[in-house]
């Protein structure tokens, strides 16, 4: 799996140039998220003095967060690549993963194409 896509790298036009992921990292954190009461209407006593609030504390709240990142490298061609030769460049991307999908390569080359520069790339 890779895409094929036009870049212009070093004063070049490479318009086969292949990109192909060549690394992806999955992880999915616990995160904590706390929840605040709102503060009601100032209260008063029979005097007119206010009364001081009393201090609701936070909820605390653990939230799955996914995040996928990956690396692409750019070869000159498929060719160049089947050769084993060296890529152009190297990018690295992120994303939070749809984890009602299985598979997450499918997800970052959907990714990388909704990149900028991406929008013309062909599955190869």
């Amino acid at each position: 799996m890779a895409v094929k896509a036009t870049v212009d790298k070093f004063g070049i036009t490479f318009t086969d140039a292949y990109h192909k992921v060549v690394r992806l990292t999955y992880e999915s954190t616990d995160q904590k998220s706390y929840t605040y009461v709102p503060a009601g209407e100032l209260q008063y006593d029979e005097d007119e003095n206010p009364i001081p609030p009393v201090a609701v504390p936070p909820t605390e709240v653990y939230v799955k967060k996914n995040h996928c990142y990956f690396e692409v490298a750019t070869y000159a061609s498929e060719q160049t690549r089947e050769d084993h030769a060296e890529p152009i460049y190297r990018s690295s991307y992120n994303f939070e993963p749809t984890m009602t999908e299985d598979d997450l390569l499918a997800q970052a080359y959907a990714h990388l194409k909704s990149q900028s520069g991406y929008e013309d790339a062909v599955d190869c």
